[in-house]
């Protein structure tokens, strides 16, 4: 029997979240470039079954990953790779500078090419 589809990731769960103090607009802002980099190199290498984001589109709200959207493959590197780099994001310093740094991934990638 063949699985539901289902959205593993949407930028609005994390913009659209109520927090006390409220979101920075600059903490949105990082949220949707780590989408876009999640997005574009998943594309990248070949990841995903569909072209989530053309050249030129921009994240938003909406911008979601589903399940579908993911090659088998792909659904492995995002456990492997991309759920850890989120977390690595997370614990840093500079999120920002975290987020545009993707050796991280690409590190992950070769790891992953040779299991």
């Amino acid at each position: 029997m063949e699985q539901e589809d289902f959205i593993i990731s949407k930028v609005g769960w994390i913009t659209q979240m109520k927090s006390t103090p409220p979101l920075t607009e600059e903490y949105i802002q990082r949220v949707y470039l780590r989408f876009e980099i999640i997005i574009r190199f998943l594309q990248n290498h070949k990841f995903t079954t569909r072209i989530i984001l053309n050249d030129g589109d921009s994240v938003n709200d909406e911008t979601e990953i589903k399940h579908s959207d993911l090659t088998v493959k792909g659904r492995k590197f995002y456990s492997f790779g991309i759920i850890p780099w989120i977390r690595k994001i997370d614990r840093s310093r500079n999120p920002e500078k975290a987020i545009r740094d993707i050796s991280f991934l690409e590190k992950k990638m070769v790891e992953f090419e040779n299991l």
